[in-house]
């Protein structure tokens, strides 16, 4: 019995929402059985990407390149299963996505939630990545003046939170070096879409940047993102 028939015969599979590009389940140990070195009994993330096979094994390629570089408060790799289709497999972070969990919320738990996520991304950002090899910034281009290891895709729904504190964000497809306001720029567009405008300043608390934001560049990365890609 091959890794992917272990997981279909002895675990549960409870979807997740997703895109219209995406499959992911959580995946819960059900063997009665004493478990074997195959088999994981924490909790399970099941991903799929179902608009293009490749995109499944690239963001595995990243999920192995930061467990070897020893990133912390990211998906732990399983491994990985390629057919006609493809799954990628890693320990789920306890918790929920900060845009459902920060929805019933009140003032205070957002503003802390808030808080600690820009204490995360200046973490992430202080990553030792000279030798990454996921390049997303335009040498050309003036904006791309402050390179950091980051993250690529961050927003509310990819920072997981449980009882009120940050256990890490999913979604690492896109890691790798950019300018540090794309992340930043991300994650105050999505902090104004979901929570308002007056919680942006708990989040550059946290990054510590408070009174300090070049606004010129928020602005231009909320509209442009990356810009030109290259990896």
């Amino acid at each position: 019995m091959h890794t992917f028939e272990i997981y279909e015969e002895y675990y549960k599979w409870h979807p997740l929402k997703g895109d219209d590009t995406t499959e992911i389940y959580l995946l819960e140990y059900g063997k009665d059985e004493e478990p074997n070195q195959y088999e994981p009994t924490e909790p399970l993330i099941a991903k799929s990407y179902t608009d293009d096979i490749k995109k499944t094994r690239r963001e595995h390629k990243r999920q192995l390149w930061l467990e070897v570089n020893g990133v912390n408060g990211v998906p732990k790799p399983v491994t990985y299963y390629q057919e006609d289709y493809a799954y990628l497999f890693y320990i789920a972070l306890p918790g929920a996505g900060a845009d459902e969990f920060l929805k019933e919320a009140g003032d205070g738990v957002r503003a802390a939630i808030m808080k600690q996520a820009g204490r995360y991304l200046s973490l992430l950002h202080k990553t030792k990545a000279e030798e990454c090899p996921f390049v997303f910034y335009d040498e050309e281009n003036d904006m791309h003046n402050d390179i950091v290891f980051g993250h690529g895709d961050f927003v509310l729904a990819n920072v997981i939170v449980n009882e009120s504190y940050i256990t890490g964000a999913v979604d690492v497809i896109n890691i790798g070096l950019r300018d540090r306001y794309v992340d930043i720029a991300s994650m105050v567009k999505s902090i104004e879409e979901n929570l308002g405008a007056s919680y942006v300043a708990h989040f550059y608390e946290g990054y510590r940047i408070l009174g300090e934001v070049d606004e010129d560049k928020l602005e231009y990365f909320k509209v442009h993102g990356d810009g030109k890609r290259r990896t």
